[in-house]
């Protein structure tokens, strides 16, 4: 039997009268494991539900959690999967240019589901939502940008970044290697406590000013949710559903 998994930073029950900002980890197709979550989460009006991105791909149904996400009112932010959907949906309107593009079966199965209600909504979705002094944003931050004023170069590493030189400097992943830094140990909290996906942790990851909370539901092992209680940072719950199949 599926269980769901919950535990404090501090003290707190669900049912308080805070009002709560829940904020989901990577999704990847898992609808089945997000619908399980949100119902034990007993979700009401008064939530505010965001995700951090890369709801589509990988996992069994992601169209249906794109539906899902829209039909429910929880609010997303851009992942690199839905960017790379989206830049080749803009590069097939052009008919006299070769898509650059290249997508595996996976994502042309993704893309081929996709209605002109879903490209809009997908075309739509904000690199980075603020609450409080919540962030919430896909991948990472370098400490010297700043969300209100993001270059075309800062916007893609946004989706992107998981490690630095030891100059603070972003690295692709084939310059990575053992003395690499992981962005959010190096954050300085200067665009708020930032909440992110991308990097796949076995269990969600706080670091000073950060929390990760990409737990590879696709890859066979739990959906995690953040559940902050009036915006306080100090006061959230982590609340998780495991995987009911492994879709990569």
């Amino acid at each position: 039997m599926l269980k769901w998994i919950c535990f404090s930073k501090s003290i707190l029950f669900l049912s308080s009268m805070g009002s709560r900002l829940i904020v989901y980890g990577d999704i990847h197709g898992c609808l089945k494991e997000l619908t399980l979550l949100r119902k034990s989460l007993n979700i009401q009006k008064s939530d505010i539900e965001v995700t951090v991105g890369d709801f589509l791909t990988k996992g069994k149904n992601s169209i249906g959690v794109l539906r899902y996400i829209q039909q429910n009112n929880i609010l997303s932010v851009l992942g690199n999967h839905e960017d790379k959907l989206h830049r080749f949906m803009m590069h097939q309107d052009n008919n006299n240019e070769k898509n650059p593009i290249i997508l595996n079966d996976d994502e042309k199965k993704v893309v081929k589901g996709f209605s002109s209600d879903d490209i809009f909504f997908i075309s739509k979705l904000p690199l980075f939502l603020r609450y409080g002094s919540i962030t919430v944003l896909h991948a990472g931050l370098l400490n010297h940008q700043k969300l209100d004023s993001l270059s075309k170069k800062d916007e893609k590493r946004l989706l992107r970044l998981r490690y630095l030189d030891n100059k603070g400097k972003f690295l692709t992943i084939d310059q990575e290697d053992e003395n690499s830094i992981f962005w959010a140990d190096a954050y300085d909290g200067n665009e708020g406590f930032i909440v992110y996906g991308h990097q796949f942790f076995e269990e969600a990851y706080r670091s000073p000013n950060a929390l990760g909370i990409d737990t590879g539901c696709a890859y066979g092992n739990k959906l995690t949710a953040a559940i902050f209680i009036d915006l306080d940072i100090s006061n959230y719950t982590l609340c998780s559903m495991p995987a009911t199949i492994r879709a990569v």
